[in-house]
């Protein structure tokens, strides 16, 4: 899947449900996070054609991270519960096509990891399960309280998440993505494209993508830096068009 576009010229486009990584994570970060604990489960394999499954024991409140990552395709992340049922999901966390959830386990039991193509085609991949950081446990609070629309909670809990570790491009998305909502949200259909948006919340969106573009550009990802560059023109048009 691409990169959302939040922007074309003269037109503002829809911009998706920010989606809790308690349930499918929406943003990624580009580069590893510090202090990771030891991995619960790690595997390397080939899907082939296009699904592979794995399991682990895991207990009540116990905060995971799950990370797909593969060069051969586009991962998809699925997360089952002791009951089998899908507890988690995600595809594209931030800004890459690799895959990743962060969740507290609900109960103990028996997890099944279940590793997919979403394109249907195989490859060589990298799975692994682990104990959630401090940067990641914040960051998924901050994307929960963005899905209840509580933007300016959310706002504060990327930030928090960005003075954990500045270095995650997925906290600076995902605050660009609270701003816009809370615009959104107080304004309704007055907003009908950038040039619309208020100059202070315009202005913490371009910071944002700036500062994730670099971040994109540091680990190598220059599409997805390239694709935010794009948007930030366009947000900066709007402004000089006022």
């Amino acid at each position: 899947m691409a990169f959302l576009r939040l922007f074309s010229r003269g037109r503002l486009l829809s911009v998706g449900a920010v989606v809790p990584l308690t349930l499918a994570g929406l943003l990624a970060n580009s580069t590893a996070s510090s202090a990771q604990a030891d991995p619960v489960l790690q595997e390397s394999g080939t899907i082939y054609p296009a699904q592979a499954t794995y399991t682990f024991e895991g207990t009540t409140g116990q905060a995971i991270t799950i990370t797909l990552d593969s060069e051969d395709f586009d991962p998809v992340l699925s997360l089952l519960g002791p009951g089998e049922a899908e507890i988690a999901a995600n595809d594209d966390f931030g800004g890459t096509l690799n895959s990743k959830i962060i969740l507290e386990l609900p109960e103990d039991g028996a997890y099944t990891v279940v590793a997919k193509s979403f394109s249907g085609q195989g490859g060589d991949y990298d799975l692994v399960v682990r104990a959630s950081t401090e940067f990641e446990i914040t960051y998924a609070e901050a994307e929960a309280l963005a899905l209840a629309e509580d933007y300016a909670g959310a706002i504060a809990a990327y930030t928090e998440a960005i003075d954990i570790d500045s270095d995650q491009s997925s906290a600076y998305l995902g605050r660009a993505q609270a701003t816009l909502g809370q615009v959104y949200l107080e304004q309704g259909e007055a907003i009908q494209g950038p040039e619309d948006i208020p100059l202070e919340a315009r202005e913490a969106v371009i910071a944002d993508f700036e500062q994730a573009a670099t971040l994109f550009e540091a680990s190598g990802s220059t599409d997805w830096a390239e694709s935010l560059r794009g948007q930030i023109e366009v947000l900066r048009e709007a402004g000089n068009s006022n």
